[in-house]
């Protein structure tokens, strides 16, 4: 008799179990659909829902192809109209954003035909593909990821690129999937943000390509990591063997095809094991991600990469920026090149000169917190033959800077010439790809590097450097 009970405590306590895992683990769906076409979806806890397209209007910006010196038009945006459980709702396809509840299923906007394209191409088959899950539970527990730069801070460099972002000064049309962080090569850790089975991973030489790891979790999916330099990667992290949460994987790299890269960067994506080429949207695990191992930070998204027509005007939106925990954002200040300023989560503009601009956002939360962000705005001739000015600008240390301590730069630029450092406290130099500087006091400063193009209009870029108490 005691037997039986203990057997059938194993077994009640094993079905909680698996259901507190399904809850929190439990794989996305995704559904693809044409426009007028309905299916219907299982979802978690054997729930079932059916979901229609209504409806797809994609917005472009131009955005200059390097290998033809062309201007093509590139999806930027994607305004999508589902019907689920006979309840509408708009949904926005494209960078930065976040699942959407609607008819009892958490929505997700994974692709778009318009976005399906461009150098690495998505096998989207139909106009889009939707990943849903259960409004019922959250659509990643709180702390199944931690963020994969251990000393991060958000949007630290100007080279960071997000799911579905177009990354601009590329050959061809680029359509990002993952998420990218720039930084110096060679001085920060990379860890495992999830815990799972490495089943891929370079050996001591290298995988002669982009040096890439993988990491596949218990639901099925991959983290794959990718551009960390061979000599940096840890060889004790074995093949078949478990990877814990937060467990160091090497150091951030600059390897690209065998090569090493200009800009440096780390590039994280999530994938399906069942097929590794099927991306799934990253930038709410990114954003997870960096709650868990930064809790109570503001995080403005100014943008990040904008493309528009000298003449034409352009939206500015910061509507994305999400405040902490128990807040509000309570005001957007944006302050532009020339010199102005304009309040408000959505401003206007109008360029008149080609070039890059680089505009400051500054986020409030009603707590008193502040924080900023930058978007480049790249700025074409309708007749443009060069591409557009661009620098990158990375630094370490990232967080835990105090008064006088040494602060390492690397600056790479293409398309520019007579090029000036700001570093943001009263102190200016002229440029060198790699330079050092120290703050005498704490605060958020902003450093900015500013040249001209040979013939397609002055370049300005900015990060912000913070200095702690």
């Amino acid at each position: 008799m005691i037997e039986r009970f203990f057997h059938k405590f194993y077994w009640l306590l094993a079905s909680l179990l698996v259901l507190v895992f399904t809850n929190c683990f439990a794989q996305i769906q995704t559904v693809e659909l044409d426009v007028g076409e309905r299916q219907e979806v299982m979802l978690d806890k054997g729930q079932k829902a059916t979901i229609e397209l209504l409806s797809l209007k994609e917005i472009t910006e131009p955005y200059f192809q390097v290998a033809d010196s062309q201007i093509v038009d590139a999806v930027v945006r994607a305004e999508v109209e589902i019907l689920v459980e006979g309840k509408k709702k708009k949904l926005e396809g494209g960078p930065f954003q976040l699942p959407v509840a609607v008819g009892g299923v958490a929505v997700l906007v994974g692709c778009t035909r318009g976005m399906a394209g461009g150098i690495f191409k998505d096998g989207l088959q139909k106009d889009v593909r939707l990943e849903v899950k259960s409004a019922d539970a959250p659509w990643v527990a709180a702390d199944r990821f931690v963020f994969p730069i251990k000393n991060y801070r958000w949007h630290a460099s100007n080279y960071q690129h997000t799911y579905l972002g177009v990354v601009p000064n590329i050959a061809r049309l680029y359509y990002h999937r993952g998420e990218d962080m720039g930084m110096i090569p060679d001085l920060e850790e990379v860890r495992s943000v999830n815990e799972g089975t490495l089943i891929r991973r370079p050996g001591p030489e290298g995988d002669k390509g982009s040096n890439v790891l993988w990491v596949k979790d218990s639901t099925g999916m991959i983290v794959r990591y990718v551009h960390m330099n061979e000599y940096n990667i840890d060889q004790n992290n074995r093949v078949g063997e478990t990877v814990k949460q937060g467990q160091r994987l090497g150091l951030t790299g600059n390897t690209y095809d065998n090569h090493r890269s200009p800009s440096p960067h780390l590039h994280v994506s999530l994938h399906d094991s069942a097929n590794s080429d099927h991306y799934y949207n990253s930038f709410p695990m990114i954003v997870a991600a960096y709650r868990n191992s930064f809790p109570g930070e503001l995080l403005p998204i100014a943008g990040v990469i904008r493309h528009a027509y000298a003449g034409q005007e352009i939206t500015l939106d910061a509507t994305k920026s999400l405040a902490g925990a128990g807040r509000k954002i309570k005001s957007y200040v944006w302050s532009f090149t020339d010199g102005t300023q304009a309040q408000g989560p959505r401003v206007s503009r109008k360029y008149t000169q080609p070039g890059t601009y680089s505009e400051e956002l500054r986020v409030a939360d009603d707590q008193g917190r502040w924080d900023r962000d930058f978007v480049e705005v790249f700025v074409l001739a309708k007749n443009q033959t060069m591409k557009p000015p661009r620098a990158w600008i990375n630094y370490y240390p990232i967080r835990h800077i105090e008064p006088g301590d040494e602060v390492r730069f690397l600056i790479r630029h293409v398309n520019l010439q007579n090029l000036t450092i700001d570093y943001g406290d009263g102190t200016k130099a002229p440029w060198t790809e790699e330079t050092r500087h120290r703050y005498a006091k704490p605060g958020n400063y902003v450093v900015t590097v500013t040249g001209e193009s040979k013939g397609a209009g002055p370049g300005t870029f900015h990060v912000r450097v913070v200095v702690e108490d």
